[in-house]
């Protein structure tokens, strides 16, 4: 199952499951009008979510055309993220900063979004708890985090099988449309870096946390773009791409 969420008016905007090749969605307000509130009830909402996810495939779901840039981040706030919790810009919004900032680095790994996690769980308790995986892109300003954003679309784990989780699928970073040398692959259990970071304090559920798989880090300047997304392996996209330019504000 694949869900994103659409920009509106609201600070959370509304929550859409979306078709696996990323052309179609369909709103599903009537069962969870964000992901917030879906992960808030996840054991009752996610069976009809799924189930909208089937008929959107078969032909049965009503759906309209899904547009990357439409969306915002999944969770367009969570209460935990390593790069600070609080509000994360849309996946083809502009890297905002502030003039004269420099030393300008990016951090793009896989992430997960996790359901409620008590302190000092075990690795198996932990993997129950991943509902979610997305791309993640950190950007920081010497060692300061000054913006975070997620790729447009978050999937269940069943989506991608156990690549996700040994490093077989490969992130494609790209600045300025050069593709950037793989970052560190590795075999990680997302469930350890879950228990690991519950290890001194509970996790609530929406809470996203960093795994490392995949990470790759790089310097940008004023004026780049920077592009990540993830390929199955067939080659098309699974959560689409974050797609950010670095700008001044004001400018």
């Amino acid at each position: 199952m694949k869900l994103a969420t659409l920009k509106d008016s609201t600070r959370d905007g509304k929550l859409v499951v979306v078709s696996r090749d990323l052309t179609r969605c369909s709103e599903v307000g009537h069962i969870a009008r964000t992901l917030q509130a879906a992960l808030d009830d996840w054991a009752h909402v996610a069976p009809r979510l799924a189930q909208v996810a089937i008929g959107i495939e078969t032909g049965s779901q009503p759906t309209m055309r899904f547009h990357e840039n439409d969306a915002a981040s999944p969770l367009p706030r969570a209460f935990f993220w390593a790069g600070g919790s609080g509000g994360f810009s849309g996946p083809r919004d502009s890297i905002s900063l502030a003039d004269g900032a420099s030393d300008i680095t990016v951090t793009a790994q896989v992430a997960v979004i996790t359901d409620d996690v008590e302190a000092q769980a075990a690795s198996a308790d932990a993997k129950d708890a991943v509902l979610l995986i997305l791309l993640a892109s950190d950007v920081s300003v010497g060692n300061a985090p000054a913006a975070a954003a997620f790729s447009p679309v978050a999937v269940t784990p069943d989506e991608l099988g156990e690549g996700w989780n040994t490093g077989d699928l490969a992130l494609l970073v790209r600045r300025n449309g050069k593709a950037l040398d793989g970052g560190e692959v590795g075999r990680k259990e997302a469930a350890d870096i879950v228990a690991k970071t519950a290890a001194t304090r509970a996790l609530v559920a929406g809470s996203i946390v960093g795994t490392g798989l995949c990470k790759a880090s790089c310097a940008l300047s004023v004026g780049d773009t920077l592009r990540i997304e993830m390929n199955d392996r067939t080659g098309h996209s699974i959560f689409g791409a974050i797609e950010q330019t670095v700008e001044m504000r004001g400018k």
